[in-house]
């Protein structure tokens, strides 16, 4: 399977990183916020523990949901929704998805199968550099 590359159709998508964090089991954590069909909604991702349950997470995937959730109570009343994403091409799909369902100002975590499948949702995600 080629690199990740923008999706077609995921033109509407524009991300910029509100928050980044450092430090021991953080590094790489970013919480986004995401434009997408005139709504602004919270996103951060991290990686699945080996068994898929919660005390198995790494701790970038903790430190991530920890900061998704920190972020998102800057607006008032956010909901937050979660999704497994398994592989690179769902990527796209699950970001389209979630972000359609998405309310202005709620927060999305994606919690990702593998490092290549976060490479894939950070291209659908069209984080602005700057």
């Amino acid at each position: 399977m080629r690199g990740p590359r923008r999706p077609q159709g995921v033109a509407l998508i524009s991300s910029s990183v509100i928050h980044r964090s450092s430090g021991a089991g953080a590094d790489g954590v970013q919480v986004l916020d995401t434009t997408f069909k005139d709504k602004r909604v919270f996103v951060s991702w991290g990686l699945r523990g080996e068994d898929l349950s919660r005390e198995a997470e790494p701790a970038g995937t903790v430190a991530a949901r920890q900061a998704l959730q920190r972020e998102s109570r800057q607006a008032e009343g956010p909901r937050s929704g979660e999704v497994f994403v398994a592989n690179q091409a769902a990527a796209a799909i699950s970001v389209y998805r979630m972000l359609s369902e998405a309310r202005s100002g709620d927060a999305v975590f994606f919690l990702c199968d593998s490092p290549a499948v976060v490479e894939w949702l950070v291209a659908a995600l069209a984080i602005r550099e700057g």
